[in-house]
């Protein structure tokens, strides 16, 4: 089986982190039907850690974007139900068996009923597997699923929807197109990155958008400084400083001595976006496990001393989270 470039690993580690950001957003955009048999007041439990036990290492090998979600359902009152999301962004013959076996590990495991949904992200017309099928001497196996295409979506009605999935979409859509053209990729990054503003989103879904904008629209260190500039300048012209001053209040907050409260989770955003932002001018792309990495440090004093590390680091081996 083809195995993810790089790029297309942090693309995935976008994926899987944007669906937990806007849990109920992503079902809502792309799969209506299954998101109005959900009941949405009741908190979603994430189950990645169990999906990692039930499948062996060399299948995940590579794969980030696999979420398995405990939900429960409108109707009935009290039925939770598993969901299986696999986010696909290459052609792979193999993908609908995967899926068909991912199905009934799961089952396997927990003995309930389990939807599994597949989000297509790559530039493949031809690439829709929506089934598996195996038959011999009168057995029978059919196993189906629901699959969502991004290439299908019309940019047009992406720009005029509120969903935060749109944006996200449209962002997939331009990181397809830009290839592996840095000015292309800085280009498209600056474009969307004042759509994400004007878009009408809060702070926070601001800050989580923007994540999944740097997930995908990997810079060169030139670029990436010159992005930087560009970033100041949207934040001001807007009068919107979500980016900048949100790190600011994380670089600030973090200096601060006998602190007895942690930081928001706004502010440790910051902190880490400021580290990773470090790495990423004097080093370039920034693989996706270091990113990771960065990324679930929670304690403010541990990512400090990371910041200084990305600045003072001879090399990219040399900075470890």
């Amino acid at each position: 089986m083809t195995k993810p470039s790089k790029a297309r690993a942090d693309a995935d580690g976008g994926w899987k982190d944007i669906i937990e950001d806007f849990t109920e957003e992503f079902f809502e955009f792309y799969f209506p039907e299954v998101h109005a048999a959900i009941d949405f007041s009741e908190p979603v439990r994430f189950l990645d850690k169990e999906l990692r036990e039930i499948v062996t290492e060399s299948e995940v090998a590579g794969r980030e974007a696999d979420k398995l979600i405990e939900v429960r359902l409108r109707a009935g009152g009290s039925e939770w139900i598993l969901v299986h999301v696999e986010v696909q962004g290459y052609p792979d013959p193999g993908f609908a068996e995967r899926m068909f076996i991912y199905h009934y590990r799961v089952y396997d495991r927990y003995r309930r009923d389990i939807v599994s949904l597949a989000v297509l992200t790559d530039a493949d017309p031809g690439f829709r597997p929506t089934g598996f099928r195996r038959s011999l001497l009168g057995c029978e196996v059919t196993f189906t699923f629901p699959a969502a295409k991004v290439i299908d979506y019309d940019t047009d009605q992406l720009d005029t929807s509120n969903s935060p999935f749109a944006l996200v979409t449209r962002i997939h859509l331009e990181y397809l197109a830009a290839g592996s053209s840095g000015q292309k990729r800085f280009d498209a990054r600056v474009a969307l990155t004042r759509r994400l503003y004007q878009h009408g989103f809060s702070r926070e879904q601001v800050i989580r958008l923007y994540r999944f904008l740097g997930y995908l629209m990997r810079l060169p260190s030139d670029l990436a400084l010159k992005y930087r500039k560009e970033l100041e300048s949207i934040e001001g012209e807007l009068s919107m400083p979500y980016i900048t001053d949100t790190e600011q209040l994380a670089r600030r907050e973090g200096r601060a001595e006998g602190r007895t409260a942690g930081l928001t989770e706004g502010q440790l955003q910051g902190l880490r976006e400021a580290v990773l932002d470090a790495l990423e001018a004097r080093f370039g792309e920034v693989p996706y496990p270091t990113r990771e990495a960065v990324n679930h440090v929670g304690n403010d004093a541990a990512l400090r001393k990371l910041h200084r590390l990305a600045v003072t680091a001879k090399s990219l081996d040399a900075f470890s989270v």
